[in-house]
């Protein structure tokens, strides 16, 4: 009969055996991605190891917390269950520098034909570092999933990115996060036809993503157009390829990840059309549409066109410099500058500047000497008056008053009357904040009552306004 001793030697010889196959496990799983100096610790789950690249869907799994160790462990909890329903799954390294993960999604990218093109994320735990990586490498990610506790995280920022599906999952089940993770990349799986030429554009991007310059033309062929997003830009596929030779030299050409995308085969699976939303790390959201048709049991593209979505409410300003581009003219900035009155004498409605105010006065025309100011403004009151007066005198320029509490309609008028020039408006502490929030700006600004060196400088030209805030001394 066996001792007590004698069982609890077995039982640990067990443990022993365990923790070693553990760590068999996790050192065959672990694997280092390099990218010049840096270099990125993972761990790999997968359904088989095929000896050339295959189409799997990828799920990145960020780990809680930093470092090697949470990495491993987070690959040994989710890896083999999702590994089970088809996915790919890394856990990686995560580090408080984003940045630091750029060479994991290129050796990524090398290593799998990654179906569909973007990759899942997933976090369990505190997801800040998960949250951070994915924005920092947004153009690699397709979807985001916060499990457990980390479904109460704020994914407001995410949730802001186009089309993405971002989803917080209560549950910690293996089983049920593995069902989450197939419905969520089957919603962009398509049957027959369209399928096919679903895995024909995933081919075609990753086969540039990857520098494979006879697997991305044998799916371009020579007599394909391609309509880049210059307005100059309409290449045969011939002449694409002899411009694009240069890029195909490096590992990766370029790199656009499709996130959505609609399909329309014709009767007799010959013909086919789409239209998909890309993301590119340089150009952000991109939108690629074109035709595809059958050669030889394949689909081949026909034509490309590459463009960048403008939003409508940018669409003037844009407008605006692709005009002075092509005129070959610097676009018109506008600037005005805005102070509030100096120091005054007493509290009265309508009180003169203080001598302390004439100094300030002084000081201003002094601090503006150098601005081409062509047009100077003030309310109706003597305060706002007098404070530019050195510099009117300076200048030999009359200002002009205007009503003190209608800052729409004198942002209006500058921008009218003054487009690429620099004008100046002298008002109140409850009138310069106003005027700012009229000529564009959205930083909240607030003046004291005893607050009297305040100078905002703002530009406004095609790219937007801009507030720089000053403050000049009086004595």
């Amino acid at each position: 009969m066996p001792t007590m001793v004698h069982v609890l030697c077995c039982s640990l010889a067990l443990l022993l055996v365990s923790a070693a196959m553990a760590q068999d496990e996790a050192a065959a799983a672990r694997r280092v991605a390099r990218l010049g100096e840096r270099s990125v610790v993972y761990f790999v789950q997968a359904p088989t190891e095929p000896a050339s690249p295959a189409w799997r869907p990828l799920i990145v799994w960020f780990a809680s917390a930093v470092g090697e160790e949470a990495a491993a462990s987070a690959w040994r909890e989710r890896g083999e269950p999702l590994a089970k329903c088809g996915f790919v799954v890394v856990s990686a390294t995560l580090t408080a520098n984003p940045a630091d993960l750029e060479p994991l999604f290129a050796e990524l990218r090398r290593t799998f034909r990654i179906e569909q093109g973007g990759l899942h994320a997933a976090a369990f735990g505190d997801t800040a570092l998960a949250v951070q990586a994915v924005l920092a490498h947004r153009h690699e990610f397709q979807t985001f999933t916060a499990v457990g506790d980390a479904g109460k995280a704020d994914l407001a920022a995410l949730r802001r990115l186009p089309a993405r599906r971002v989803h917080s999952l209560a549950t910690i089940d293996a089983d049920e996060i593995g069902r989450h993770f197939v419905q969520l990349h089957a919603q962009r799986s398509s049957p027959g036809a369209g399928g096919d030429v679903a895995r024909a554009l995933d081919d075609f991007h990753d086969a540039a993503a990857n520098g494979d310059e006879a697997r991305y033309f044998t799916i371009f062929p020579s007599d394909a157009v391609f309509l880049g997003t210059d307005g100059t830009e309409r290449w045969t596929g011939s002449e694409f390829r002899a411009f694009a030779m240069p890029y195909f030299q490096r590992d990766s050409a370029w790199t656009y990840v499709p996130l959505q995308r609609h399909v329309t085969v014709e009767p007799g699976d010959a013909l086919a059309w789409f239209d998909e939303v890309l993301d590119n790390a340089a150009y952000g959201e991109c939108r690629g549409s074109g035709v595809l048709v059958k050669r030889a049991e394949r689909w081949v593209l026909r034509q490309y066109n590459l463009t960048v979505p403008l939003p409508n409410d940018l669409s003037r300003s844009v407008a605006a410099r692709i005009r002075a581009f092509v005129d070959g003219v610097a676009p018109a900035v506008s600037t005005v500058v805005v102070v509030r009155h100096a120091e005054k004498v007493d509290a009265s409605a309508d009180a003169a500047l203080s001598a302390e105010g004439e100094v300030r006065a002084e000081a201003l025309a002094v601090v503006l000497r150098d601005l081409p100011i062509a047009a100077v403004y003030t309310s109706p009151f003597q305060r706002t008056a007098a404070t530019v007066a050195p510099l009117c005198k300076q200048r030999a320029v009359t200002s002009v008053a205007v009503p003190a509490d209608d800052g729409k309609s004198l942002a209006a008028m500058l921008r009218k009357q003054h487009a690429g020039q620099c004008a100046l408006v002298c008002g109140h502490s409850n009138t310069v904040p106003a005027l700012l929030k009229a000529l564009g700006v959205t930083e909240p600004v607030t003046i004291a009552d005893g607050e009297f060196d305040r100078l905002f400088v703002v530009t406004m030209g095609p790219d937007g306004t801009r507030l720089l805030s000053l403050r000049y001394a009086g004595k």
